[in-house]
């Protein structure tokens, strides 16, 4: 782990040292539910903890910059293979380790969140041990499971920036009504009900693209997807029910524009009446986006 001297003032003294890590939280929808990996660990004393994924960014190795640094935390999470999606979520500045509480214990965490692909109820055996290891439902990060204060306050700032960039896209400012999208009525208390839940706070920083930034759920519902999915997908995120029949006119018109097409195939399996399956096209998305 390196570390950077830095003159501070107030309550750190002069010349503390600063380890500096590299931290991706993955979002991943398992089984229905957006879910955090959160991979387990072992304590010093013998226990185990779930934490958010770190290493160490050495300039001294090649290839080991930030960006693949922050690949190689998220491979800690779910195997690269699975990974579909990373993007820079901001800088924390943390006291850490049992001495978290002292002057002497200070990293700087580089953080970015990633989207893997999803785990479905089909899915096979090996996949979904994985995800029930690794992958934990964020409504599970307020009953059952306990993340230390680092853990969270990394959580908190990967999930603002991936929030963030949601509500950016040009098509969810299209599917979602104003109300929803901006928060502004209907008694909503801040843009996510998992905002408190995690304890997410603003994000320092947008992520960065090329282009106009790709939906969200690109990669993280399957390929292709019922409008069912993508519907419950905005509504557990937002924790806003919405109207079926207006959310599926403004999809029929997004489709005639041409950023996702219909297929002529159906769900199969499923309990209810088969729905529709579509899929995201890319090559018509910049001139939409453009437009939107």
């Amino acid at each position: 782990m390196q570390s950077i001297p830095v003159s501070t003032q107030g309550n750190v003294g002069l010349g503390t040292k600063f380890d500096v890590r590299v931290a991706t939280v993955v979002f991943r929808i398992v089984r229905g539910e957006l879910s955090v990996g959160l991979p387990i660990s072992n304590r010093a004393d013998g226990t185990t903890a779930r934490s958010v994924p770190t290493v160490a960014p050495n300039p001294s190795v090649e290839g080991l910059g930030l960006t693949t640094a922050a690949q190689l935390a998220a491979s800690r999470a779910v195997s690269s293979r699975e990974i579909v999606r990373v993007s820079q979520a901001g800088v924390r500045a943390l006291r850490t380790g049992e001495g978290a509480a002292s002057a002497d214990s200070q990293s700087i965490y580089l953080v970015s969140w990633a989207i893997a692909r999803p785990v479905t109820a089909a899915a096979g055996t090996a996949q979904a041990v994985e995800a029930e290891e690794s992958f934990v439902p964020i409504p599970a990060l307020s009953t059952t499971v306990s993340l230390d204060d680092t853990s969270r306050a990394l959580v908190g700032c990967a999930f603002a920036a991936f929030l963030d960039a949601t509500l950016a896209d040009a098509l969810t400012r299209r599917l979602l009504p104003r109300h929803v999208l901006f928060r502004k009525t209907d008694g909503f208390d801040g843009r996510s009900p998992y905002e408190s839940i995690i304890g997410a706070d603003a994000a320092d920083a947008r992520p960065t693209e090329d282009g106009p930034a790709t939906p969200i759920f690109v990669g993280l519902l399957p390929d292709p997807f019922p409008l069912s999915s993508l519907r419950e997908f905005y509504e557990h995120l937002l924790g806003a029910p919405l109207d079926r029949g207006n959310f599926r006119r403004q999809f029929q018109d997004i489709i005639a524009q041409g950023p996702v097409q219909a297929l002529p195939i159906f769900e199969r399996g499923v309990p209810h009446r088969a729905g529709q399956l579509f899929t995201f096209d890319r090559s018509a998305w910049s001139r939409f986006a453009a437009k939107a």
